[in-house]
């Protein structure tokens, strides 16, 4: 099964995640003079990354529900894991001191196989969830557990805790909206849906080619 509209909001959310990195490599070059550690622009890329972790939830559940199918997850995974090693491996070798060694797709890798898991297990999906948001934003219980291990910081740090309730929350909340017939009967949006169903091929694609367009500007210019 698959819905125009969960298409549309991971459209959405390519088109933010566009946006933010456009800025942040703009500030990267001196063309922009954003603070990224505070208001907006710290608040925008948690923002985006939940919305793409809501929509892996979300497709877990569209996929897979009531059981899940292995196969076609291990499948997709592979997939996932090899363009997570890329990332990793591309801003290793490009920026070695901010190198992205859990950012967002590694989170969707990771958390899509521990999504399987809780197929078909509402109540418990619904525990997890309610423990993650009391322990990180309740008692503010945080783990480092990779950071602590790399003092640099990176360019994107998503860690599956807590991020995890994202995803929770994307498997929990699909039924229900799903019943919602004007979501259900929304026309599709053949730009915005063009862009969900190849949300991660962009993803892939974007950042090299803005900041190769914008470092092949500073050269002409300087």
């Amino acid at each position: 099964m698959r819905l125009h509209s969960l298409d549309a909001l991971r459209g959405m959310a390519v088109i933010w995640m566009i946006i933010f990195h456009t800025a942040f490599d703009l500030k990267m070059f001196g063309y922009m003079s954003a603070d990224f550690s505070k208001g907006f622009w710290y608040s925008f890329p948690r923002v985006i990354a939940f919305t793409f972790l809501f929509c892996v939830g979300a497709s877990l559940h569209l996929a897979h529900h009531p059981k899940t199918n292995w196969k076609a997850l291990g499948k997709r995974s592979l997939k996932l894991g090899g363009a997570s090693f890329l990332v990793s491996l591309s801003t290793y070798l490009i920026f070695p001191r901010q190198w992205i060694f859990f950012g967002t797709l590694h989170c969707i890798f990771v958390g899509s196989l521990l999504g399987g898991l809780f197929i078909g297990h509402r109540k418990l999906m619904g525990l997890v969830l309610f423990m993650i948001l009391i322990a990180q934003y309740g008692l503010h219980y945080d783990i480092k557990w990779v950071a602590s291990l790399y003092p640099n910081q990176s360019m994107d740090f998503i860690p599956i805790y807590p991020w995890f309730w994202a995803i929770l929350s994307g498997m929990l909340m699909t039924p229900h909206l799903s019943r919602i017939r004007w979501i259900n009967h929304l026309p599709p949006s053949p730009f915005f849906n063009f862009l969900g169903k190849h949300s991660l091929k962009i993803y892939l694609l974007h950042q090299p080619l803005i900041y190769g367009v914008i470092w092949a500007y500073t050269l002409l210019v300087s």
